[in-house]
Order: structure tokens, then sequence, then C-alpha cells
């Protein structure tokens, strides 16, 4: 029996060793789950590439992870995620996994917005995770390997009301899950796999405004009485880059407390 035939063995992908000397590209690494997730690799034994569009705040970040490499970028920019991508392959060889965890969240209410405004956070958060996947997809497919995680959310699913996420920022998570699925559509067989991780309220740096008691009533509706961390959400994305995850293709992984019960 092979390695690919025994369940069992897809496991030792969570040994101390499991993502040794693999090469993980994290953007939104500069804090929230982008942070948690290069930890967590990098924990795991892999090269850690971090990507984050505040350079300070990134740098400050990449300086917690012995051997981490730092890239400035704004995934809004095509031409940057392209030459920053190719560097990467070149400098550091090709890239293992990708986890694009990179957005911006906005609460504004429908009537208070505009088109300014809807075509900042579909630039950022749609067209920039179509940059970001495009620009690592192209070399993994020549490989014949490898395994992308993109960040969705829950609003993807439900929308957005203005109290912590709005109209556009719904809307461009719900193309972040079809980008998804039809990459997973066009590139099966490829031997890369790409899955979507849709978080539910999670307590981030991109939440800074919420206050506690708009928190608390949140966690109170959620059937686990609290709501989620960067490390929770860091610990699926482990297992979507995983061997054990090799039968999850094209999925939305919802870990979400239980926020999405219907």
């Amino acid at each position: 029996m092979t390695a690919t035939e025994n369940p069992g063995l897809a496991w030792e992908a969570f040994g101390p060793d499991g993502f040794a000397d693999r090469l993980a590209v994290v953007t939104g690494a500069a804090g929230g789950i982008g942070l948690e997730a290069a930890r967590a690799f990098h924990a795991q034994g892999a090269r850690v590439v971090m990507v984050d569009v505040n350079a300070s705040l990134l740098s400050q970040a990449a300086a917690g992870l012995p051997g981490a490499t730092a890239v400035p970028l704004d995934i809004s920019d095509d031409d940057q995620v392209a030459n920053a991508f190719a560097q990467i392959n070149a400098e550091h060889g090709p890239i293992d996994h990708l986890v694009h965890a990179a957005a911006i969240i906005t609460a504004k209410r429908f009537l208070e917005q505009d088109v300014a405004h809807w075509r900042r956070v579909l630039d950022i958060n749609l067209v920039g995770s179509f940059s970001v996947v495009r620009a690592a997809l192209g070399p993994m497919v020549d490989r014949g390997a490898g395994t992308i995680v993109v960040v969705a959310s829950d609003a993807g699913f439900r929308g957005g009301g203005g109290l912590i996420a709005d109209a556009p920022y719904a809307a461009s998570k719900a193309g972040v899950l079809s980008l998804v699925k039809s990459v997973a559509r066009e590139f099966a067989g490829t031997g890369v796999r790409i899955n979507a991780l849709v978080p539910g309220p999670t307590d981030t740096p991109l939440h800074s405004t919420v206050s506690s008691e708009l928190k608390q009533r949140i966690a109170a509706g959620l059937p686990v009485g609290r709501m989620g961390r960067p490390d929770d959400m860091a610990a699926a994305i482990l297992f979507l880059s995983s061997p054990a995850a090799r039968f999850v293709y094209g999925s939305a992984l919802d870990v979400d407390g239980g926020s999405m019960l219907r």
C-alpha cells in the first residue's frame, strides 16, 4: 500500500517537521489571520515569505519569525503582484503553499456608499485575489504541485448589513468564493489544490473599530459562545494545506463557531 492509499500517513503533516523546508507565501501577513498562518507554517518548519501592504508592521511581524522574508506589496496593483511573485520564485524557489489572507473590511451603510467605495473594496478584495492567485498558480501548474488557500468570509454567503461588514465587502467575498470554485474547475487534474477558508466573526485587527459591547453581543449569538481567533483560522489553513486534506478540493470550509448553522 502506498502513502497516498493509507489515510493514516496523511496526518504526519502535523508532526514537528510537517512542512519542513517547504515554501509558504502568506499575504496579509502583518497581522490577524495572515500573521497567525505565517506563524503556524514557521512552527511547522516551513520557509515563510510574508506579504503585506503595511511595510512597517510587516517588518515587525517578520522580525518575530527567524528566517522569514518580508515583501511589501499592494495587491491591488497587478504589475506589482506579478513582479513580486516572479522575484519570490527566483530567489526562494518554487512556492509550495499560498495563503491569501490580504483584504480590507468596510462597514458603511448602503445609502452612504458610492461607486468609489465599491471600486476600492473590489479592487483589493476581489481583483487583488485574482492577481495573487494567478501569479502563484502558473508555476504551480507547471510543476504539477501546490496548494492555495484563499480566505473568504461568511459575509459572502449571508451578506453584509453595515454594522461589521457592508455590501461591497460581502459582494467581494462572494466573488472570492466563486473565484476559488472557478479555478478549481479549470485546473482539476493539474496537481494543484485550491480551497477557500470561510471564517465566521473573528477578532482581528480588521475589527479594531468594533466596540467591545458589539463583540460581546456577537459572541453571545454564536453556538460556541465566543468569536473566532486568528489561531483558529491558522489551524484550519494548515489542514487545508496538508496531505490530510488531499481529498478536499474546490471547497469552502466554514470555520465559524456555528454562525452558518441553517
